[in-house]
């Protein structure tokens, strides 16, 4: 991925989550991007790690402790993660008094891919200062709304409600069962 410089309003939007989430993740220190002039910077490598953790606490629940040390073991074998670019990668736990471990798989080529799909889009999330808008934002925002419209071309209203239900049908939380294997 390309070298990257984004601050984390701009990060969290890459990775479509909320920018209180990714600052949680930040300060607890799940997530460790380079601090330069007082702000948070996020390269590629930040962004991809910080999208395994958020598949990680959005699966397991898991507290921020047990997501650090997950992330420095990732974070370990990153280099060799790259060069393969595995389907899966496998979390695994086992206690020092047991003999089965707990497996747990993460998609991380899928996640590679989605992350790929978010910094296509980086440029539409521009850091903006904060407080009063400049001179002329309205039109400016009318016409990346318009253009935008041009981009989609004509949907029908089906459509739309369409991509909304699978959205949503997406966010749902995640159906658990119990299998016995012989």
């Amino acid at each position: 991925m390309e070298d990257l410089n984004l601050k984390l309003k701009q990060a969290s939007a890459v990775l479509q989550i909320p920018s209180k989430e990714l600052q949680n993740l930040v300060q607890f220190g799940v997530v460790r991007p380079k601090r330069r002039d007082g702000t948070y910077r996020f390269n590629a490598d930040d962004l991809l790690s910080a999208k395994v953790a958020v598949c990680l606490k959005d699966s397991l629940g898991a507290r921020t402790e047990v997501l650090a040390r997950l992330m420095k073991v990732f974070l370990a074998s990153k280099e060799s993660l790259a060069r393969r670019n595995p389907r899966y990668i496998l979390f695994m736990f086992r206690r020092p008094q047991e003999k089965d471990s707990i497996k747990i798989g993460v998609p991380f080529r899928a996640l590679s891919e989605e992350l790929r799909q978010g910094l296509t889009r980086v440029d539409l999330y521009r850091d903006l200062p904060r407080g009063r808008k400049r001179r002329g934002w309205r039109n400016q925002l009318l016409r990346s709304l318009s253009d935008a419209a041009k981009d989609l071309g004509p949907i029908s209203e089906d459509e739309i409600l369409h991509t909304i239900r699978e959205y949503r049908r997406e966010k749902r939380p995640p159906e658990i069962t119990v299998a016995v294997e012989g």
